[in-house]
């Protein structure tokens, strides 16, 4: 019945529990009462944190690699069929503008050579 977390969410909860450790582990180096023991113990349960954030964001950005670069895959492919269809098109308004021009040029040369009756 419980909810799985998301990966943001599980890696937002490691880096909150890695800035607690790192926290308590300044408050233990600082506390005079604190024996070195305690401060070993603060400086690996720090390093055990980090070792956990680390291996999660890893893990997270593994498993979102492929969907990455699917995407992008597929953005690039839109993006040089939308060039394509764009240079087509301006092929062909060139195209069109050269046959409007030359029929222009045709149907002016052919009126002078034929007069039309009266």
């Amino acid at each position: 019945m419980f909810k799985e977390k998301s990966d943001c969410g599980i890696i937002l909860d490691n880096a909150e529990n890695m800035f607690n450790d790192l926290g308590n582990c300044f408050k233990t180096a600082i506390d005079e009462n604190k024996t070195k023991m305690n401060v070993v113990g603060s400086i690996f349960s720090l390093g055990k944190s980090l070792t956990k954030l680390t291996f999660n964001v890893g893990v997270c950005a593994v498993k979102k690699t492929p969907k990455a670069i699917s995407m992008l895959s597929d953005a690039k492919k839109e993006l040089i069929e939308t060039a394509e269809v764009g240079i087509y098109k301006y092929q062909r308004k060139i195209k069109q503008d050269a046959l409007d021009e030359k029929i222009k040029e045709l149907s002016f040369t052919s009126g002078a050579f034929f007069e039309k009756p009266n």
